[in-house]
């Protein structure tokens, strides 16, 4: 399944919003009324409220690659750190040489700490993963959480 939405056969697929499921992640389908398919992470909170009409579920999976470039998909990071020298540098360079592209990139800070939030672009959950994993390898750096609106 590609990073949007994509007609296949008469139903259009798309990726739910709510949690912004990416390639390696358990999925689920949802048959909306007039939108096609929704495509939820099992996980998503919103899956269990979809309940009350089980009969609207579907089984799917993730489309096998095929030999294109590999879909981007947009995750926002919330990164709790220390409000040091050379802190930016450290978070920017880890997502640099997992080679992952930065949309966005803000900052605040109050006393000695600070937030980043970072938009990035990742193949996919094993991407994702090793650029969470150095970026808990930094010293100073406090938690690190995957928003799931993006």
């Amino acid at each position: 399944m590609p990073s949007s939405s994509k007609v296949i056969g008469d139903l259009m697929v798309y990726r739910a919003r709510c949690c912004n499921p990416i390639r390696g992640e358990a999925i689920t389908g949802y048959i909306t009324r007039g939108k096609g398919v929704a495509v939820h992470a099992t996980k998503c909170s919103n899956v269990t409220n979809l309940l009350y009409e089980p009969e609207r579920r579907i089984e799917v999976a993730w489309a096998s690659g095929s030999g294109e470039a590999p879909a981007a998909y947009p995750v926002r990071l919330s990164i709790a750190c220390d409000d040091r020298f050379g802190m930016l540098k450290q978070i920017t360079t880890v997502i640099g040489d997992a080679r992952a592209n930065i949309r966005n990139i803000q900052s605040r800070s109050a006393d000695t700490q600070a937030t980043v939030e970072v938009l990035l672009d990742i193949e996919d959950l094993a991407h994702l993963e090793q650029i969470i994993a150095g970026l808990r390898k930094i010293p100073g750096l406090h938690e690190v959480q995957r928003l799931q609106k993006v």
